[in-house]
């Protein structure tokens, strides 16, 4: 009776899984990741050739000559779109294989090798080999997703700062000492603007040749860049992503000298959201371009964090109703707005420029100021920027 093909069975234990599909076909199993290095292989007690015997031993496939062969022919294959085939034997090195590749979503993730150093395979391996890899696309997929999710992990105490730099730069494969600069890109909760993101994402990285580290945050996401051309490449990330949408604000930190830095870089980013989620009809902002108008926000911030609560001049205005009361902000701004230019601050606002400047001199009196005194103009432009980051 013809035993049936590969029969799964569940996926906890790989070496299991290799040990049954050794058994099935007769001939000691090798599972292979995409770079070619080794994932698993059975234990049974199997005859095996001296390549096969290395790979274990090594936990990746050997150098040669001989073997560069083997791995050039089987990447034709997987090129061409070939789900089983065989690899003819190397004489003095190694026994016949037949290869199955393992896909997923179509795309080669690895390879399960079987080879007949212990005899003639079963007459249906190829049918067991093809099965096998269905089910191992199952696990490369489990595998890739718990990478996937380690290495957000690994991102996300980067960017919290709150772990060794060396350990996460051996987590990620980065070097220590390389220059960082973190974009933020902020969508809100707006699920649909989220999805779009999330799928322009990989296409705008893809198309950048540099390194980069991605973490999904609170109505945002971060992209790390690192290398020398860190500045550049998340320059022109974060020019793309503003065309993507208009909808969208991207804040770029500072360039950190080191991977330990991305903590600053990304708090950097994070004021430079705050600022554009303040500043209607900006999109696209950084640290550098922003600098004077970050530290403004600041101080705004402090003033309204003060214990005792910050006796700005604009309080006066909250006996008026409430339309009156905005009318009134819009006039001060538009004044700080054009540093003081009468006709271009009425333009602004859409009115007159003697009605402005009416206007003005009604709101002065109100406020108890004088605009012309210097430390007078400041209280009032401090409490604007007070309003408008704190409210």
């Amino acid at each position: 009776m013809q035993e049936s093909p590969f029969d799964p069975e569940p996926l906890s234990d790989i070496f299991s899984f290799c040990n049954r599909l050794a058994w099935q076909v007769g001939g000691p199993i090798l599972i292979h990741d995409a770079s070619w290095g080794v994932v698993a292989h059975s234990t049974l007690n199997q005859p095996i050739d001296t390549h096969r015997e290395a790979s274990i031993l090594q936990r990746a496939v050997p150098d040669g000559d001989a073997y560069a062969h083997v791995i050039t022919e089987a990447t034709a294959h997987i090129l061409a779109g070939d789900d089983v085939f065989f690899i003819d034997a190397i004489p003095g090195v190694q026994d016949s294989r037949v290869v199955a590749v393992v896909r997923v979503l179509g795309v080669a993730v690895g390879t399960i090798w079987a080879a007949a150093s212990a005899g003639p395979l079963h007459p249906d391996v190829e049918e067991f080999m093809a099965a096998a890899a269905k089910q191992a696309s199952l696990l490369f997929e489990v595998q890739e997703d718990l990478r996937r999710r380690q290495r957000d992990r690994f991102v996300s105490l980067l960017l919290a700062g709150s772990h060794d730099e060396h350990l996460l730069a051996q987590y990620l494969g980065v070097a220590p000492n390389i220059p960082i600069r973190v974009v933020a890109v902020h969508y809100g909760d707006d699920a649909d603007l989220q999805h779009q993101v999330e799928q322009v994402l990989p296409t705008l990285l893809a198309a950048i040749p540099a390194d980069s580290l991605t973490m999904h945050g609170e109505e945002r996401v971060y992209s790390a860049f690192y290398g020398q051309d860190a500045h550049m490449s998340s320059r022109k990330f974060a020019e793309d992503m503003a065309r993507a949408d208009e909808r969208l604000l991207i804040g770029g930190g500072r360039v950190g000298r080191r991977l330990g830095h991305a903590v600053h870089s990304r708090r950097d980013a994070d004021s430079v959201i705050a600022y554009l989620r303040r500043t209607p009809g900006v999109q696209l902002g950084s640290t550098r371009l922003l600098r004077s108008k970050l530290a403004l926000m600041r101080v705004a911030e402090s003033l309204a964090a003060m214990h005792e609560p910050f006796d700005g001049p604009l309080q006066l205005l909250s006996g008026l109703e409430e339309a009156d009361r905005t009318e009134a902000i819009a006039v001060l701004n538009a004044y700080f707005a054009s540093n003081g230019n009468i006709s271009e601050a009425a333009r602004q606002i859409h009115v007159h420029p003697n009605t402005f400047r009416y206007r003005l001199v009604k709101i002065s009196d109100i406020l108890t100021v004088d605009l012309e005194d210097r430390e007078d103009r400041l209280m009032v432009e401090l409490d604007l920027l007070r309003v408008r980051f704190t409210s």
